[in-house]
């Protein structure tokens, strides 16, 4: 039998640190996990009023061809809607056509009442998840007013052709204006819905289209270069925020008649389109599916905002509510007319134009009757 320990037993401070020692000797997995940031979408809408898509593609306009190549892009008509710009925007909006909201113009029937029945995208996600951000960073009067509609309504509006002298502002001005803000917007405050309106390509077609179709086009490029700008914000808030997935679309409410234009049930009138850039859309792929309507219903269905029944778009992760196989409208890109760039005396018709200067080529005043949107 082996000799009875001597040893002397350990005074308590030895013995606490001989357990401090050992603590630090577990395992790194022990430790607790660091908590990652729940992922969360985020949607930016642009609307480019009365643009073709026909002519997008005879302009420079390389940022809306990359947002096509990177997404997928729909080539649709909106006929029978009415193919005016309050008409339309309140359907991208709302995600309901004209036979249910009931506006017709833009005028008597482009005020607040319908949107009781049929509320905004903004009111509809601000009832949901009211600490979502939304904001609607417009040029025209009219999608401030929509935007206000509801309780609760967009967290910020702004309307760009009104600046703050009460003065009107040209519309190439209140586009690079509504830029910015949507910038900021992204960069900033991390919005998770922004919505804008760009106006220029609207005024150029009623202005300039039929006399000069260049002017038009340089138009297109001129836009085009803003949505580079809000592209390249998406995509660098993005890269800093890797919990953040980042949803671009871009439509248009009508098109223009060759001679300028719209109102009516022409092809050219009727043609509209719809690029969905995201995590959740086929880079390069055409679905024509998607429809002016499913603005509303994807944008809630990216912020997790369950949608009315009584929509009549779908959301575009769902495939649209319109027909994937639909033709794309024959609106042939129109080379006829003065040719050249519209840097000399057509940009300056355009810039002199009463309705650039005043603003009121919205559709407000009495010149809505012969140039309204």
């Amino acid at each position: 039998m082996s000799p009875r320990s001597t040893r002397a037993p350990l005074s308590p401070r030895t013995a606490r640190v001989l357990a401090a020692a050992a603590l630090t000797t577990l395992p790194l997995a022990a430790a607790a996990p660091a908590t990652a940031a729940p992922t969360v979408n985020k949607v930016v809408v642009i609307g480019i009023d009365g643009t073709l898509y026909s002519e997008v593609l005879a302009a420079n306009a390389p940022n809306l061809g990359l947002l096509a190549a990177q997404g997928t892009l729909a080539r649709t008509s909106i006929a029978p809607h009415t193919t005016m710009s309050c008409v339309s925007w309140a359907t991208a909006l709302t995600g309901v056509w004209d036979t249910k909201h009931g506006i017709k113009d833009n005028d008597s029937t482009c005020t607040p009442a319908p949107f009781a029945q049929y509320p905004t995208v903004f009111t509809q996600l601000e009832q949901a998840r009211p600490n979502l951000t939304t904001e609607s960073l417009g040029t025209w009067d009219k999608i401030g007013m929509i935007a206000r509609t509801g309780n609760p309504h967009a967290d910020k509006v702004s309307v760009t052709q009104i600046d703050p002298t009460g003065a009107g502002v040209c519309e190439s001005t209140a586009d690079s204006n509504a830029t910015a803000q949507v910038v900021s917007a992204v960069t900033d405050d991390g919005a998770d819905l922004v919505f804008t309106h760009l106006d220029q390509v609207d005024i150029t077609g009623h202005t300039l289209r039929g006399i000069w179709p260049q002017a038009y086009r340089d138009a297109i490029q001129r836009v085009d270069t803003l949505v580079g700008k809000i592209t390249r914000a998406v995509d660098a808030r993005a890269a800093a925020h890797s919990n953040e997935r980042w949803t671009i679309l871009v439509t248009t409410d009508h098109g223009h008649k060759p001679e300028g234009g719209h109102g009516g049930q022409s092809a050219y009138e009727t043609a509209s389109f719809v690029i969905a850039r995201g995590p959740d859309f086929a880079g390069g792929a055409q679905n024509n599916g998607y429809t002016l309507a499913d603005i509303t219903p994807t944008v809630l269905d990216l912020l997790g905002v369950p949608a009315p029944s009584n929509l009549d778009g779908r959301s575009m992760r769902d495939g649209g509510s319109g027909n994937p196989a639909a033709p794309v409208p024959n609106t042939p890109a129109i080379d006829s007319g003065a040719t050249g760039s519209s840097s000399g005396s057509a940009e300056a018709a355009m810039v002199n134009n009463p309705l650039c200067i005043l603003g009121s080529g919205s559709g407000s005043g009495s010149a809505s009757g012969s140039f309204g949107k």
